[in-house]
């Protein structure tokens, strides 16, 4: 069987996402499965990942923090959109 070879920075960013994750589910009270899969279709998950963001490098707290903020952004453009709409 052969050894899959990551760095220590992937090591570090998927840990951090599960981390973050877990933040994430018990302040939306849903499950950790949903709320990484959210997490890792957000623009922040696919900050985290990148490592020249250097997002990595903070906690999961900030980094659920940041989706967070990420996703009341998304919410507002919405909602502007559709009072443009009309």
């Amino acid at each position: 069987m052969e050894k899959i070879k990551r760095s220590k920075y992937e090591y570090t960013m998927e840990l951090l996402a599960a981390m973050a994750s877990i933040n994430i589910a018990r302040k939306e009270k849903i499950s950790r499965k949903k709320a990484f899969s959210k997490f890792i279709r957000s623009q922040t998950g696919k900050m985290l990942f990148d490592e020249n963001t250097d997002l990595w490098m903070n906690g999961p707290d900030y980094i659920a923090d940041e989706y967070r903020r990420e996703r009341i952004y998304l919410k507002k453009c919405r909602m502007e959109k559709k009072d443009h709409a009309k």
